[in-house]
């Protein structure tokens, strides 16, 4: 490798670190005060089982302190998620080039805002409904539920997570339109299996039952179509 180059890879992979470094910092900064502050983030987290009028336990003297460590890592993971989307945008602007500019700055806002978007729309309409149904599943065979803490956190969270990151799918799918690495042409030609991939998803991610997988599978398939018909728009035009 020449010098020249091997100087600038050196260069590029210095200042990769610096930037991991920074975001690593940021994350545990952000960790350490969301657990200052975990018992009130914890009672938001459990807000929608209280209000089904259910109980929480703790089955283990360490249960609630992991519970709280999990929420912590959670919240300064969420806290730090734009600091680390900034960051990657600064490290790869360089070798950007027109197009790519503009959809990278694109990208930037949209990525968190989809985010949070899913996540809020979990908790607020699918953790609900996902909750109800496991309370009231089988509710005449004598047996109660007993829920753990921890347990109930993680699947709270994994719904909040699953849906925030399905709603970066359409994101993807218009920058990749816009960047003709995809046609969306060849998209609507696979149309029958992207909507039984969405409808699987759907079936893997919620309860068992099938108003919770309409609710997910009805807006992910909506978002899909509308991807797919601004695509059209953007090939047209590219």
């Amino acid at each position: 490798m020449p010098t020249d180059a091997k100087g600038e890879w050196e260069e590029h992979l210095e200042e990769l670190r610096r930037r991991i470094i920074s975001v690593l910092a940021v994350f545990f900064a952000a960790t350490v005060i969301s657990f200052v502050f975990s018992e009130g983030i914890a009672s938001f987290f459990t807000d929608p089982v209280s209000h089904l009028g259910a109980r929480l336990y703790s089955f283990s003297p360490a249960e609630k302190l992991m519970a709280y460590l999990h929420i912590s890592a959670l919240s300064g993971a969420v806290f730090t998620a734009p600091f680390f989307i900034l960051q990657t945008a600064l490290f790869i602007w360089p070798a950007l080039k027109g197009a790519e500019k503009t959809w990278a700055r694109f990208a930037l806002f949209s990525v968190p805002f989809l985010f949070l978007a899913g996540m809020a729309a979990s908790y607020s309409f699918l953790a609900p409904k996902a909750i109800s149904f496991f309370l009231s599943f089988a509710s005449s065979d004598g047996v109660e539920p007993l829920w753990s803490f921890r347990e109930y956190l993680s699947l709270l969270i994994s719904l909040m997570l699953a849906a925030g990151v399905s709603l970066q799918m359409p994101l993807v799918m218009l920058i990749l339109f816009a960047l003709g690495a995809l046609d969306p042409r060849m998209v609507a030609k696979s149309r029958s299996y992207i909507v039984l991939l969405i409808f699987f998803l759907a079936a893997l991610i919620t309860p068992p039952d099938v108003i919770s997988q309409i609710m997910f599978g009805v807006p992910l398939y909506l978002l899909f179509e509308a991807t797919l018909f601004l695509g059209r728009i953007i090939a047209k035009k590219r």
